[in-house]
């Protein structure tokens, strides 16, 4: 069987129509993993087969070469799979190139720095920003590395930080947007902080001139993408008739809300299905509090009741329950949404598309870095309902839930977490409040709330003596 490649298309499948070679790059995106390509990729896809021919991606790996090792021999195409109840593939094209920034850092610069490139992109995961409690940690080892010296950039400030230095140099009349594509709040603003905290130091006059430049925006995506496994690859070759390395896989459901304020030229992504809306934070805010917080309570419940997927999860009666009713007693009062949309109809979407029984995302999956998820997804609406005197027994129990998830994925050594040394070392304690501290809770009202953190211990307590099931039980009973 022959590898998928730009002369080796399948015939019987949907693909681009336009002329690869006729492409340049208009947009730089950081972290060129299976969410990008399932989801903003589409977007750029689907312009370029409208004439668009500027908007061509370059993408950036800041860490691994394995995408590219992937994707490179097959002219970095690949085959999006789209899982219902109807099976769609898709060829895409909109890639040019992928560079590893650690062994092309001047490449990477280089390519953001040219003129050409109106858009710069991110999806690099929240742990990708080095936050504290929801802030850029400018005393993180990487930053103020970079901070005393911006030679050899590692994080995304100090590349973009070096290649506005240049653009500013040698493209003076030239403008750039940068837009944060992951789940946290006012990422724009994140990336602001992070690359003007080096540009202070490093080149006044760039930071001067960035002010008039360069712009900062967020957006909120929403596509659920799970990892490529060979399970995948074997459909891939059945349905097309072709190897490819890297397939990636998506529910029918996408969702790409922008922040209108390009500091220049601003693709046509409302044209093919975007939103640009004057201010994002509610959107942003509705899919951390509902989606993000939901697919944690599930998944994690999930595990330790041993399942792999969270759609195997919510086949349980109790923890279906348990998520749907989480949603509306502990979310839903303190957790706005935007105008035109109506809470409990959004929960009910949110749940109907995790038992997406077509789309296998694993629990283990949603669980990575959770240290840094709930700070986003969990905490700052505990701190609200706290504010109001209401009482929040799903969160409790979710909090121990979670502390119990970080003991049994550590002992079963499955956790994939930045805080994992920090986690071991305390794996004998049973006290929430190390765990919680560790990710960052004591920066919130409720770590000091003795009330709040005593039933929070109970719960975690009780699952290790009877286990999730049981306790879920007792729970709602």
């Amino acid at each position: 069987m022959t590898r998928l490649s730009a002369s080796n298309l399948p015939e019987n499948i949907r693909h681009y129509h336009y002329d690869r070679d006729a492409i340049t790059t208009g947009i730089v995106h950081f972290g060129i993993g299976n969410f990008h390509r399932a989801h903003q990729a589409i977007y750029v896809d689907d312009l370029l087969n409208d004439g668009a021919t500027q908007w061509g991606i370059t993408g950036v790996s800041l860490r691994s070469s394995s995408m590219k090792d992937a994707l490179a021999p097959q002219d970095y195409l690949y085959t999006l799979v789209t899982l219902s109840d109807v099976t769609e593939c898709r060829i895409m094209g909109p890639l040019k190139n992928i560079i590893v920034a650690p062994d092309q850092p001047q490449a990477v610069i280089d390519i953001i720095a040219a003129p050409t490139t109106k858009l710069v992109s991110s999806t690099i995961t929240e742990k990708g920003y080095g936050l504290a409690s929801g802030r850029v940690d400018v005393t993180h080892p990487a930053l103020k590395s970079e901070f005393a010296c911006l030679q050899a950039p590692t994080t995304i400030y100090g590349f973009l930080a070096r290649a506005i230095i240049q653009r500013f140099k040698t493209a003076a009349d030239s403008k750039l947007t940068i837009m944060c594509c992951d789940n946290i709040s006012a990422g724009g603003d994140l990336l602001k902080v992070g690359v003007e905290h080096l540009l202070r130091k490093h080149n006044s006059d760039a930071l001067l001139w960035s002010q008039d430049h360069i712009g900062f925006i967020s957006s909120m995506v929403d596509r659920v993408s799970p990892a490529t496994d060979e399970t995948l690859r074997n459909l891939i070759k059945i349905k097309t008739g072709r190897l490819d390395a890297s397939p990636v896989s998506a529910e029918p459901f996408t969702q790409w809300i922008i922040e209108d304020n390009f500091a220049g030229e601003r693709p046509a992504f409302d044209k093919v299905g975007a939103v640009f809306v004057d201010d994002i934070e509610p959107f942003e805010q509705m899919k951390l509090r509902y989606l993000n917080a939901g697919h944690t309570i599930a998944s994690t419940l999930g595990y330790l009741c041993g399942d792999t997927y969270v759609h195997e999860s919510l086949r349980r009666p109790e923890i279906l329950n348990f998520t749907r009713q989480a949603l509306y007693e502990n979310v839903l009062p303190h957790a706005a949404v935007p105008a035109g949309y109506v809470g409990a109809a959004y929960i009910e979407d949110v749940i109907k598309r995790f038992q997406n029984s077509h789309l296998p995302y694993a629990n283990l999956q949603v669980g990575t870095d959770s240290s840094q998820k709930i700070q986003q997804r969990w905490f700052p609406t505990i701190d609200r309902a706290l504010r109001s005197k209401a009482s929040l027994p799903y969160f409790e129990f979710c909090l121990g839930a979670w502390a119990v998830f970080i003991q049994r994925s550590i002992i079963n050594n499955e956790l994939s977490d930045p805080k994992k040394a920090a986690f071991k070392e305390i794996i004998n304690t049973n006290d929430i409040a190390p765990y919680l501290k560790i990710a960052n809770a004591d920066k919130f009202i409720f770590y000091n709330q003795t009330v709040f953190i005593k039933a929070v211990n109970r719960y975690a307590q009780k699952i290790r003596e009877n286990g999730i099931k049981q306790t879920i039980i007792d729970f709602e009973c």
